[in-house]
């Protein structure tokens, strides 16, 4: 779904002339009494029927000129307020899809610095800033595994408990490692069957070629509106060969779910629909803002962006005066690095775990921007959009008709002679005509108008 949203829509700037409209009935009624006094016998008492004439006939008659007027007026009203629809309806099918989230039952993270995350929030020790951070992870391989062998089994160790849940043990692995191939899969096996962690349940292991961006959160939560997802996402991003490298060495795990078990002690953490592969940050950050999954996000994750990627983003933060903590991974942790955007989510929900409430972080690759939000509370949006209340166009045309139907009878009442009763086919006449017109006349009205506004609105 793309992230856009309409411009503030206008109301219909017109207007009942409401003193006008009581002067009109003042004058009618006015008027027709003095032309009824004129007329009345001389020698005849006062009677309700001197009232037909002069004040019931004028009021009916105007009052049907006035629903008339509103037939007219209620068709530019109309038209606005189906605009109004149109935009209040797209906003809530973006904050429905914004809202849109799965799980992180479990993660963990290897890097130089124990408990980066509370360094890097000031909570505990102190803050990283490169180039003073240690770049390389203590090589702890014992003398029977490979080097990616070893972090794969330091790595997943800590998350060993909830993968061997019943619930997980269906999943699916992604595994990225910088500098490696296919080969990777055979010692991911071996680290899993060391932990026990391999089973005849467990699903494909896939190698991925390129670092993954936060498009694959996107798919994932897609596929789980239909299927039951669990997914383990393993990112290693070592120097390898590259001893020389200004990067920090890091290594992140994600357990992703959409069933979720409860476990005494912990709370869900709720990863939201990711606004991925953004060529232009100004335009589309204000709007995921403005329908964006979480409010009050208190910190800011980042990497790997780039000037006209960073200042938009930092200027749309501003102008809705939010997210006052942003911490930018390579000022920590030295030059970027692929794997720093997976590794910025593990230290923002290390953050949500310690309390700090709701995380934003955000990334680019390939010069395309992506961001997504985390936070331990499930939000959720009204499913449906509520039309606004207003008088439409064919309802103003049947109050028409129905106030010339009374002025029609009023006029028969007074012109025919006392006793004298109007045909059946005169009257059949002046029901249908003086109901049916007007009314159609106000269906049109509203069915053009509305379809109009659809046009002008791109549908």
């Amino acid at each position: 779904m793309e992230w856009w949203l309409y411009s503030k829509q206008k109301d219909a700037d017109v207007k009942m002339p409401t003193l006008a409209i009581v002067a009109v009935y003042v004058v009618a009624v006015v008027v027709g009494i003095i032309l009824e006094i004129v007329n009345w016998p001389q020698n005849k008492h006062v009677t309700l029927y001197f009232f037909l004439p002069s004040v019931l006939l004028p009021l009916s008659l105007v009052t049907c000129l006035v629903f008339a007027l509103k037939m007219i007026i209620s068709t530019s009203v109309n038209y606005a307020e189906t605009r109004k629809y149109i935009a209040k309806e797209r906003a809530i099918r973006l904050k429905r899809f914004a809202r849109q989230n799965i799980t992180i039952a479990a993660w963990s993270v290897l890097s130089p610095v124990d408990q980066l995350a509370l360094n890097m929030l000031k909570l505990e020790g102190e803050f990283p800033l490169a180039p003073k951070t240690p770049l390389k992870i203590e090589a702890t391989e014992a003398f029977d595994q490979t080097p990616d062998e070893a972090v794969f089994s330091r790595l997943l160790a800590p998350m060993a408990d909830k993968l061997k849940m019943s619930a997980y043990q269906r999943r699916d692995t992604y595994v990225w490692v910088r500098g490696g191939d296919a080969n990777c899969v055979e010692d991911l096996r071996r680290a899993l069957g060391n932990l026990k962690l391999h089973s005849a349940q467990s699903g494909k292991i896939q190698f991925i070629s390129e670092c993954p961006d936060y498009s694959l959160i996107g798919e994932w939560i897609a596929a789980s509106d239909k299927f039951i997802v669990n997914r383990l996402l393993i990112v290693v991003d070592m120097h390898g060969e590259d001893g020389d490298s200004k990067r920090m060495e890091n290594a992140c795990a994600f357990l992703f779910t959409n069933q979720y078990v409860h476990t005494e002690g912990e709370k869900p953490f709720y990863l939201y629909q990711p606004m991925s592969k953004i060529t232009d940050v100004e335009e589309t950050m204000p709007v995921y803002l403005d329908v964006g999954p979480v409010t009050a996000p208190k910190a800011l994750w980042y990497s790997g962006l780039s000037r006209t990627e960073k200042y938009p983003l930092m200027q749309a933060l501003d102008a809705k005066n939010a997210v006052m903590e942003r911490l930018e991974m390579e000022s920590s942790l030295g030059e970027k690095s692929e794997g720093y955007r997976w590794l910025a989510l593990a230290l923002a929900a290390d953050a949500v775990k310690y309390a700090q409430g709701t995380q934003l972080v955000a990334n680019s690759a390939m010069n395309k921007f992506s961001i997504t939000a985390l936070s331990s509370q499930d939000t959720h949006v009204s499913k449906t959009c509520r039309w606004d209340v207003w008088l439409h166009p064919f309802i103003n045309g049947v109050m028409t008709g129905l106030f010339l139907l009374f002025s029609l009878f009023f006029i028969m009442m007074i012109t025919n002679k006392p006793g004298e009763m109007p045909s059946i086919l005169v009257l059949a006449a002046s029901i249908i005509l003086s109901v049916l017109v007007p009314a159609v006349t106000g269906a049109l009205l509203s069915i053009t108008s509305s379809n109009r506004a659809y046009r002008d609105m791109g549908y």
